[in-house]
């Protein structure tokens, strides 16, 4: 930025980051007020150590621009209050203020505020989505803040909702305390190509440009080298390849890329390289199926819908939707499947959801970058509904009517259990193709294979990783692993625990829906959570299956922790 540079700050200022003023507050949707005056308003705040000139300035939605006007100035440290001209009177008593006249209105659903210089260069960007409000605050009267100024050029985790009891702290340090800035480290989240000579990379926050400008920390494997590198605002949180010569149409390339540090980051925090798929979209591809449902969450949770693609060529999903059917068989409540330009590369997942916070906390996720946070989804009844996916032109790419029955009959509570698809490339409406997800991935499997895909090679056994445990914390063999491989889906297990004189300990799994495949784990504690004395110890795995046929195991395992 030309202001960064006239001001020649360090790199640990947020000059060195490109912003030395900031938008640290939003009031994106003030009725019914909590105890503020009911105008919209947005804070700014000086965090360089230089006197700052704002005049000529302006606040943009993108669609309306309130200028500021001249001589304005902000000391360091300082914070000016933006709002309607006609609210001047009311928010003065509160601190510095200025009236733009018209002022940008601020979208309920969400909006992107440019804060911008005299010349109309970008000085900063900020998103106001009622999604990072709390729920209870989300009808109105609540303000977003601006969690860690310290790290200001941070997006992710770094804004919350005021827990000011009046709704808001315009003009004064925000109610949120920097200790409660949780940022997680910037990550590549995903690259796609808007044509054959171009790679656009999505990192998971802002990066640091100074750093990732370089073309030598990019290489296309078995492909064209990389010439220049760009990074489109508003939030620079995207790096820009421009490639020699051009891709192959129908290859999927490997893109290596250097760690990038996130802006807020030295350089040696990003160490190591990251690996992403790219190639050009092919519009002709139909291998995408819904591969797995959750109708019914809790009531603090969110149902989500996993897609595969099992296809051959990438797919731009840009254009793609998510629907249902009404009672008259017409589409409805049609949302759009991700906020922008994505691709879905073959052997991938994508799992949307209203709740990705609590979709983490819920289930294993192994890969959070398959996961994509939506406003809402379409509704999707826990009985039964239908899912619809709509390709780019708007045609039924899949589409599942969904029905509880299909889940495995020994479930008595399907809250939070997922259906999953047997079979990516069978039939999307045979019920004989889909069942619950097993309970040892913790009922439902978003973004990595199902838990019920697949067959084993060796058939109905239940056998032991080892047969020995030492629970002394040292990372050797402080679990014991049991393993089971079944013929058939639809078996469910019982797991206890014996001394070697018959005596019971534990109840590790009481009617647990199995896989076809998987695992569960003893930690050589009982069920008083205590952990046992040294010995051998039979665990006795009782199986059966909905046709009758029922199986019995005992395994011996030899606890010997160490002293």
């Amino acid at each position: 930025m030309i202001l960064c540079v006239m001001l020649l700050l360090s790199f640990e200022t947020l000059c060195g980051q490109g912003f030395p003023v900031v938008i640290t507050e939003i009031m994106g949707d003030p009725l019914p007020s909590v105890g503020l005056p009911a105008e919209e308003y947005v804070e700014l705040t000086n965090v360089s150590k230089e006197e700052i000139s704002l005049s000529g300035w302006s606040l943009s939605n993108g669609r309306t621009s309130g200028r500021f006007g001249d001589s304005v100035r902000m000391a360091p440290g300082g914070i000016l209050i933006l709002c309607p001209a006609r609210a001047v009177d009311i928010f003065s008593a509160y601190g510095t203020t200025i009236g733009l006249s018209p002022f940008p209105v601020i979208s309920n659903a969400g909006d992107t505020l440019y804060l911008l210089n005299e010349t109309g260069e970008l000085m900063f960007a900020a998103v106001y989505l009622p999604s990072l409000l709390k729920a209870e605050k989300t009808d109105g009267g609540w303000a977003l803040e601006m969690v860690s100024t310290h790290k200001a050029c941070r997006k992710v985790n770094n804004w919350k909702a005021s827990i000011d009891s009046s709704g808001g702290s315009p003009g004064r340090t925000n109610s949120q305390s920097d200790s409660t800035a949780v940022l997680p480290a910037v990550e590549p989240v995903y690259a796609w190509c808007p044509d054959n000579r171009t790679i656009r990379i999505t990192f998971s926050d802002r990066i640091q440009q100074s750093f990732a400008n370089k073309p030598d920390l990019y290489t296309v494997h078995d492909g064209p080298a990389v010439e220049k590198v760009e990074f489109p605002e508003p939030f620079q949180q995207e790096a820009l390849l421009n490639l020699h010569s051009v891709l192959e149409q129908g290859k999927i390339y490997t893109l290596r890329l250097a760690a990038i540090p996130g802006c807020d980051e030295e350089p040696e925090q990003g160490t190591g390289f990251r690996e992403l798929k790219i190639g050009v979209a092919d519009s002709t591809e139909k291998g995408i199926v819904i591969n797995e449902i959750l109708s019914d969450p809790s009531s603090d949770g969110s149902d989500f819908v996993e897609l595969y693609h099992l296809g051959k060529l990438p797919v731009q999903l840009d254009r793609w939707q998510l629907a249902t059917r009404n009672s008259s068989g017409k589409l409805s409540g049609i949302r759009t499947l991700v906020p922008g330009p994505r691709f879905l590369y073959p052997g991938d997942f994508l799992v949307v959801s209203s709740d990705i916070s609590w979709l983490i906390k819920q289930y294993l996720v192994k890969q959070p970058n398959y996961l994509v946070e939506l406003a809402s989804l379409p509704s999707y009844p826990n009985e039964k509904g239908t899912v619809v996916l709509l390709n780019a032109n708007q045609e039924v790419a899949d589409e599942v009517q969904y029905d509880a029955s299909w889940h495995h009959e020994m479930i008595r509570n399907l809250e939070n259990v997922s259906l999953e698809r047997r079979d990516p490339a069978g039939a999307s409406q045979s019920a004989a193709n889909w069942t619950s997800a097993a309970v040892h991935v913790g009922y439902g499997t978003p973004g990595y294979e199902n838990s019920q895909v697949g067959f084993p090679e060796d058939p109905d056994r239940v056998f032991l990783g080892a047969t020995l445990m030492s629970p002394d914390g040292d990372g050797q063999e402080d679990y014991c692993e049991i393993h089971y491989e079944f013929a058939q889906p639809g078996y469910q297990v019982s797991i206890r625990i014996f001394d070697r004189v018959g005596n019971p300990h534990r109840i590790l799994i009481n009617n647990g829906i199995c896989a076809m495949k998987g695992s569960f784990r003893w930690d050589g504690l009982n069920d008083k959570n205590q952990l046992l004395p040294n010995g051998l110890y039979i665990i006795v795995v009782d199986a059966w299956h909905l046709s009758g046929k029922t199986k019995r195991y005992r395994l011996a395992v030899t606890l010997g922790k160490k002293y």
